[in-house]
């Protein structure tokens, strides 16, 4: 099964940019002011840099990128913090600026693609991603023919009786109980700002999506997104996403 996307946007080269410059100021700066001879001022340096990488890899952001208001995370699950992989991309990061004196990773991020992640090849390499801070998790009610409402707030597992996919989520949303055509685990259900992303775990009668050319199956495994106003089924279970 594949993993369903997250919520998270790219963040702009621009952001990227700027938070990459304030890290720099901020080393170099600190190397600067203290009154130490300039191999005491290279360890204070090298001792900034890889404190930050520490503080990258645990929260997922640097000095830089909580002002310019962006997060590292891991590329399978972008709603996570980097951890390790802070440490890969560094190196690379590193690789790449030393011996042009920062500018080749300035250029590879300028150049990066217009859509999907924008991920340069140390970010690919390293299996992390930039994305812009986020706002708070979107709510999405998913609305039944019935009246009954089931609020979405995080990534859940929705069926009759689900159980946890390890991994990937383990809240979990009882629903529709007496609907046989419901599989007990049925689907993925994720809140977006434009809707729910919906991911169907293999259900024996379907996850239905409504979009502007109609209601279309899903294919187990594979994330769509469904937009506010649409219909969302469920086996034979009909939902409004709200």
């Amino acid at each position: 099964m594949s993993t369903s996307a997250p919520a998270s946007l790219p963040a702009s080269p621009v952001r990227r940019v700027l938070a990459g410059c304030i890290d720099i100021a901020v080393i170099a700066v600190t190397g600067v002011l203290v009154p130490l001879p300039p191999a005491g001022r290279l360890t204070v340096g090298v001792t900034v840099s890889l404190l930050m990488m520490a503080l990258q890899g645990a929260t997922g952001a640097s000095p830089g990128q909580v002002l310019a208001s962006v997060r590292l995370r891991r590329a399978v699950r972008p709603t996570q913090a980097p951890g390790r992989a802070a440490a890969g991309r560094a190196a690379l990061f590193a690789l790449a600026a030393l011996p042009t004196f920062g500018i080749l990773p300035l250029v590879m991020v300028a150049g990066v693609d217009d859509g999907g992640w924008r991920r340069t090849w140390y970010d690919r390499m390293a299996g992390t991603v930039v994305v812009a801070k986020e706002r708070g998790m979107s709510t999405v009610q998913l609305v039944a023919v019935s009246g009954r409402m089931v609020t979405v707030r995080e990534l859940a597992v929705l069926g009759r009786a689900p159980d946890p996919v390890p991994g990937c989520a383990d809240r979990l949303l009882p629903v529709f109980l007496d609907d046989p055509s419901v599989s007990r685990t049925h689907a993925l259900v994720e809140p977006l700002r434009e809707g729910v992303r919906v991911t169907d775990l293999n259900s024996t009668n379907g996850t239905h999506a409504e979009d502007a050319d109609g209601v279309h199956r899903l294919a187990p495994g594979q994330a769509r997104t469904v937009e506010r106003g649409r219909r969302l089924y469920f086996g034979d279970a009909e939902c409004l996403v709200r």
